[in-house]
């Protein structure tokens, strides 16, 4: 539910098309257009289930682009390692060159 109201603030347009058609469900009800209730009252409920599915999609997607950047991590740590372990040995190198002269 929290999801779907992060979802909804962040989505002000669905959020108030929402709500006019449940203002226009009770308005109908009100006035005893059953018919055109029971219409509002499907447009509504399907309107909900669908920014319902989309808000819950979200952090699906914030998953994977974790995950990649966990993976893409991992490659820049190891790629730093062995640029790491190069400079140590060329460092040693030169403390070596410089010790014998």
């Amino acid at each position: 539910m929290d999801k779907w109201i992060d979802y909804l603030s962040a989505n002000p347009v669905i959020a108030l098309a929402l709500v006019i058609v449940l203002i226009l469900f009770v308005f109908m009800v009100f006035r005893k257009l059953i018919k055109w209730a029971l219409i509002s009252f499907i447009i509504l409920a399907v309107a909900s289930g669908l920014s319902y599915n989309e808000a819950q999609k979200q952090p699906r997607i914030v998953k994977e682009i974790l995950k990649k950047g966990e993976n893409l991590k991992e490659k820049v740590l190891k790629e730093g390692e062995k640029v790491a372990e190069k400079a140590v040995e060329e460092l040693k190198e030169n403390i070596k060159d410089k010790t014998k002269k």
